[in-house]
């Protein structure tokens, strides 16, 4: 088994997703939309992205959040997605909140203002400034629905919440589109997120 990495938001989640649950898993590390495109990888992704997990057997996984959920299966210690019924839902909840109120605002962001994506779709510099507008209230609308005194997104224990959250802040780290100062538990969880050792995987 082994999985094909690039220097991409997508790709983050998995990793630090398996740094957590300390899985060995060999990489091949590709250059983002040069290796990516050739024909060899369309062969293994014919979209030509990444994450892609291939399995001994040769089955391909594609799409960051199926192949987290492929290894959560397959390797069950360390569950990261919840055990019980409830749990799993809180966790799935919350990780779809961050992803589609933060995740896909960065995203489409990014993706309608770097050049990297130009010849993905059709860039419009006024869907990238309105994205960017609306960071700041995604941010405060999740500090509203946080619990007040957890250390992590979802109840006492590290979750896939908080892979999900991680990789936010990478990108709000990155395009300097951080966390506003009013949101004091978002804050306080970003800190001590940034001390976990995954972040940097």
């Amino acid at each position: 088994m082994k999985l094909y990495d690039a220097m991409s938001a997508n790709t983050k989640r998995v990793r630090i997703f398996v740094a957590e649950k300390e899985i060995e898993l060999p990489k091949v590390t590709l250059e983002l939309a040069k290796d990516t495109r050739t024909s060899d990888f369309r062969k293994i992704n014919p979209l030509g992205e990444v994450p892609a997990l291939e399995l001994d057997d040769g089955t391909v996984i594609t799409e960051s959040l199926a192949v987290c959920r492929y290894l959560e299966a397959a390797f069950p210690d360390r569950p990261l997605m919840g055990v019980s019924a409830t749990d799993q839902g809180r966790i799935a909840t919350w990780s779809e909140r961050i992803h589609s109120q933060l995740f896909m605002t960065y995203g489409l962001m990014v993706r309608h203002s770097l050049p990297l994506f130009a010849d993905v779709l059709e860039q419009v510099p006024a869907f990238a400034d309105a994205m960017r507008r609306a960071i700041p209230e995604k941010w405060r609308l999740l500090e509203s629905a946080m619990a007040e005194d957890t250390d992590f997104i979802v109840g006492d224990q590290f979750s896939f919440a908080d892979v999900e959250g991680m990789t936010v802040l990478t990108m709000a780290d990155a395009f300097d589109l951080g966390i506003p100062k009013t949101c004091r538990r978002m804050l306080r969880w970003a800190d001590a997120m940034r001390d976990r050792p995954s972040l940097q995987a």
